[in-house]
């Protein structure tokens, strides 16, 4: 299996390098969601693993688009961290789950 997951990640950064002409969120979901679905169980895995990789990506991104995104990551990780403790979830989750989506609006805002 560790053999398998070493392969998935290699062929995630491939993915994302062989798109350079592609924005950085498409690019970070893409290998958000290769990662999600080696390391993973389920769908819900590599669903989870393309949101926080394009809110990476979007967070990544120059300019005021950027920023939107750097600023929307912060408010949906605070959200997102608060909705997993109120659920009884893993709280470290939901931060990343939350920054992800919230990166990926506040750039879609701007």
């Amino acid at each position: 299996m560790k053999k398998l997951t070493g392969m998935f990640i290699v062929v995630a950064a491939l993915f994302s390098a062989s798109g350079m002409a592609a924005e950085r969120t498409t690019k970070g979901a893409v290998a958000g969601a290769v990662i999600g679905a080696a390391t993973g169980k389920s769908l819900k895995s590599t669903a989870s693993g393309a949101v926080v990789g394009a809110g990476t990506g979007a967070m990544l991104d120059k300019g005021g688009k950027g920023k939107a995104a750097r600023k929307g990551g912060v408010v949906g990780a605070a959200a997102g961290a608060g909705v997993a403790a109120v659920t009884g979830h893993s709280v470290l989750k939901g931060a990343a789950l939350g920054a992800g989506a919230g990166g990926v609006v506040g750039k879609a805002t701007h």
